[in-house]
């Protein structure tokens, strides 16, 4: 859900960490004042003026050209929440949403009592600092009063990023809601999308940088501001942290794990080309995205396991009760989960690709997460999400990798009272409010009659 919903971009963290890494090198683009000026009056005129100067730099740096132009407008913050209410609506429309919180919360990767939209509308309101609308072909600037006129700068290069994309690549038909959507894969997409922008953001402010166009010092202390307004993001549950995970991941994945390449190249047109075969034989898994050989190299490509929801329909068959969401966690989210509990972040801590995985995370071969609730049938059971309970079936590339998976557990963040079970050589079926006593049997049956498992 949260992926999706954030097309809308945490671009001014993003710009906070290229700050605070590269600030010795940074300046400021003359130039970039007349967008301050004009966000700043509310002149749309000024806004056009300069992002049809960035448009030109865009198209340099890529080698891609706009087929058409781009819409523009400045946008204000109500706009900009009107535009996240739509969003969530689309993304998760009617029941879903209730049902995808009640995931969430079932398996840890929300506390029991967060309510899954208010946070997230809450978070990136604090944090939008612009965005491209793939519906409307629109180019948004949120005005944010006593922005560092660059840092505008930075953003329109991102943002008019995802608008070229969108002629090439179709980005609308690329993250559109799928009814066989699940957690790793929204992820996995948003990382392309936004690995793309992010990638070209990057290379856009070392050359600004290099080319002594913008203020060291203003460079500096915009990253020290961004990062203490950050805190709140950074504070909230570690699910919602990972929307800036899929950015940075995406940006490697894209590079095909060579970032200090991606800085010095001439150009960004490798990232295009990466992009346009990214999106004609996509990733299926935030794996491909933490690991990027496990993609690009054929002889290592590594697909997920498909676990059989008809099998596991069957086996966890039970009078009253039904499977009213089934899920797939993926490496960049069990990470998440494995991660001490508590720990704390900071922006420097989860700016590289090696952050958003770990040893118990590494290793995946693939999962499903099914939610249980009672009721007379399916549709009583989804509508009152009643009794919840939560079976979590998880596949390993080794017998050791399983291990570690199960032995990160007792201190990770998983919903308290959750147990696992090893079944075979590398799998691991984690339950949820299921008691001793059904637990048991259904480890017992698993052992006996394995679950169908593929390769995809």
């Amino acid at each position: 859900m949260v992926r999706r919903l954030s097309a809308v971009v945490l671009v001014l963290l993003l710009v906070a960490l290229v700050g605070a890494s590269a600030s010795n090198r940074t300046g400021e683009a003359a130039s970039s004042r007349q967008l301050a000026t004009a966000a700043a009056r509310g002149q749309a005129d000024g806004l056009v003026a300069v992002a049809n100067e960035v448009t030109k730099e865009v198209e340099a740096l890529r080698g891609w050209t706009f087929k058409q132009p781009v819409k523009k407008e400045l946008t204000t913050v109500e706009q900009m929440r009107q535009y996240l209410e739509r969003q969530a609506a689309r993304s998760l429309p009617g029941a879903r949403l209730p049902i995808t919180q009640a995931f969430l919360r079932t398996i840890g990767l929300i506390p029991q009592n967060a309510d899954l939209k208010a946070t997230w509308m809450a978070l990136l309101e604090n944090q939008v600092g612009g965005f491209y609308d793939t519906e409307t072909k629109t180019m948004h600037l949120v005005a944010r009063p006593g922005l560092p006129p660059f840092v505008e700068r930075i953003m329109l290069a991102h943002e008019l990023t995802h608008a070229l994309d969108d002629q090439y690549v179709d980005l609308e038909g690329f993250t559109k809601p799928r009814e066989n959507g699940t957690e790793d894969l929204d992820l996995t997409t948003e990382a392309v999308v936004e690995g793309s922008a992010t990638a070209l953001m990057m290379q856009y402010t070392a050359r600004s940088m290099m080319a002594g166009r913008m203020d060291q010092k203003a460079l500096q202390q915009f990253a020290q501001e961004e990062a203490e307004r950050s805190k709140v993001f950074l504070d909230a549950p570690r699910y919602f942290s990972a929307m800036l995970g899929s950015y940075i991941c995406g940006t490697q994945f894209l590079a095909r794990g060579q970032m200090m390449a991606l800085i010095l190249a001439p150009d960004n047109k490798a990232i295009g080309e990466a992009l346009l075969a990214a999106r004609k034989d996509p990733p299926q898994s935030t794996e491909q995205i933490l690991h990027p050989d496990r993609y690009w190299d054929g002889a290592k490509r590594d697909q997920p396991i498909v676990i059989d929801d008809a099998a596991a329909a069957k086996w966890l068959a039970q009078p009253g009760r039904s499977i009213v969401h089934a899920d797939t966690i993926g490496e960049m989210l069990i990470a998440i989960l494995t991660s001490v509990r508590g720990a704390s972040l900071n922006l420097q801590s989860i700016s590289t690709s090696e952050a958003w995985t770990n040893a118990a995370a590494s290793g995946w071969g693939g999962d499903r997460f099914y939610l249980l609730a009672s009721g007379d049938n399916a549709d009583a059971a989804r509508t009152d999400l009643k009794n919840l309970k939560g079976v979590w079936v998880t596949a390993w590339d080794t017998p050791k990798d399983r291990d570690e998976f199960v032995a990160a557990l007792p201190n990770g963040s998983l919903a308290s009272g959750a147990v696992a079970d090893a079944v075979g050589d590398s799998v691991a079926v984690v339950y949820f409010g299921i008691d001793d006593a059904e637990r048991g049997t259904l480890t017992t049956r698993l052992r006996e009659a394995p679950l169908p498992m593929a390769r995809k």
